[in-house]
């Protein structure tokens, strides 16, 4: 009895050290110059000057430690308190990379493998149709094979998204009239739902952003019978110290802060202006759909956890996610993933695919971009195949990279919806041009 007491506390002990606060160091022990890094600040100041953004965090890691951070303006706009590395936000489709390592974590243990089909876990999804390009103009074609976990975790699974985020033809126009993936309905209502319609692509031709992330959340939850914040909570948040992390209320403390969720004023509304003595002309407005996606507000609405975008996390929380991936699977000593797991997570899988969907949300940058398992791989330059950085954002203005150069890791952070400043590239650049 007596060594089952010791080993509970140290147990314990482990726990509460973990979840400490990070520790900081200074951006010159880090081998970085910080009056270069303020160039940060000066990137991002005059957003929120200009009310565009209701406020931001940039904090920069190395081995785990903070070494830089960029911090400005509340929480919300009408409320005091100011944002920390604990304000928690919403990271929307920052949510993918982790639930994908969860997915590599199953692999290791045999419970899954890159091959297994979709239709072992859910046969709905036997007699899926292809309608190319997601037009419903087109002659629909039987599906040539089935969907794998590889197809999953890389989006060349033939899914796509509703139109608000780049989704695909006629097919996306059904998803938003149908609500696929949609908190309207449960997960099991949602994967019948989507088993009705058709594919854009056939399984493994095409990289098409999508719903594939919440397909893996749901096969995560059958093989393990728990809800999915459960099972990310076992194995990456309380090996972490994410005490910050979730889907629902029932995932934080009441003592927690929410950031307000902000963006362009909808139909109706009118911007924020200034608010009481300040000097700034908000131009933007509190989101309505906040209520439907906040964890203690919106709790009343969620049907299930969002594997491809529902989760919540503070700055804090997501740095010691990232610093495992950057550090191979380790965190503080401790093997979370293994090595080849993180390899594969960080290589490309969609060699030689076409990927007009990263050109419609990146642009011409696109074409330095490839995908791994759960990240964006960004190469140096269109001679070279090296690695810039891996990344990955979410629809607030929520992102984040991993340099392979020394290990460090960076995120962006502000509540701004849809997301109209994607400044992570340049943000990067000026990391990258602050190195000693």
């Amino acid at each position: 009895m007596y060594k089952q007491i010791v080993s509970s506390l140290l147990c314990l002990f482990c726990i509460a050290n973990v979840s400490a606060d990070l520790e900081e160091i200074t951006a010159d022990q880090a081998g970085y110059s910080e009056q270069k890094l303020n160039a940060i600040k000066g990137k991002l100041d005059p957003l929120v000057d200009s009310g565009r953004i209701p406020n931001y965090l940039v904090a920069l890691a190395k081995n785990g430690k903070i070494f830089y951070k960029a911090i400005r303006g509340n929480a919300a706009l009408d409320r005091p308190e100011p944002v920390t590395l604990d304000t928690i936000y919403w990271l929307a489709s920052m949510s993918k990379p982790v639930v994908s390592t969860a997915v590599f974590q199953m692999i290791e243990e045999g419970k899954l493998s890159l091959e297994d089909p979709l239709n072992s876990f859910f046969p709905i999804f036997d007699d899926l149709l292809v309608a190319p390009r997601g037009s419903f103009d087109s002659s629909f074609e039987e599906l040539s094979r089935p969907i794998t976990i590889k197809d999953l975790l890389t989006h060349t699974s033939g899914f796509t998204y509703g139109e608000t985020v780049i989704g695909l033809g006629d097919i996306a126009k059904q998803y938003d009239e149908l609500g696929v993936m949609s908190q309207r309905h449960t997960l099991d209502e949602n994967i019948e739902l989507l088993a009705e319609v058709p594919l854009v692509a056939q399984p493994g031709t095409a990289f098409n952003y999508s719903v594939s992330i919440d397909v893996l959340g749901a096969i995560l939850e059958k093989i393990e019978q728990k809800r999915l914040g459960q099972i990310l909570r076992a194995r990456i948040f309380q090996p972490l110290g994410m005490t910050r992390s979730g889907f629902r209320a029932d995932d934080f403390s009441n003592k927690n802060i929410f950031a307000s969720l902000y963006g362009v004023p909808t139909v109706g509304q009118q911007p924020i202006g200034r608010v009481g003595n300040g000097d700034i002309a908000w131009k933007i407005a509190r989101r309505p759909s906040e209520e439907f996606v906040n964890p203690i507000s919106g709790n009343k609405y969620k049907k299930y956890d969002a594997g491809g975008g529902g989760l919540w996390a503070s700055a804090d929380n997501y740095i010691r996610y990232l610093s495992m991936i950057a550090d191979d699977g380790l965190y503080e000593g401790s093997r979370i993933l293994g090595k080849e797991s993180v390899q594969q997570q960080s290589s490309n899988l969609v060699p030689g695919l076409n990927l007009e969907s990263f050109v419609a949300a990146f642009g011409e940058a696109a074409h330095l971009m490839s995908f791994g398992g759960g990240l964006g791989i960004k190469r140096e330059s269109f001679e070279s195949n090296e690695v810039d950085y891996y990344f990955w954002g979410g629809l607030c203005n929520t992102s984040f990279w991993i340099d392979p150069v020394d290990r460090s890791v960076g995120v962006f952070f502000t509540h701004h919806c849809p997301g109209q400043y994607n400044v992570s590239d340049e943000l990067e650049d000026i990391v990258d041009g602050a190195r000693l």
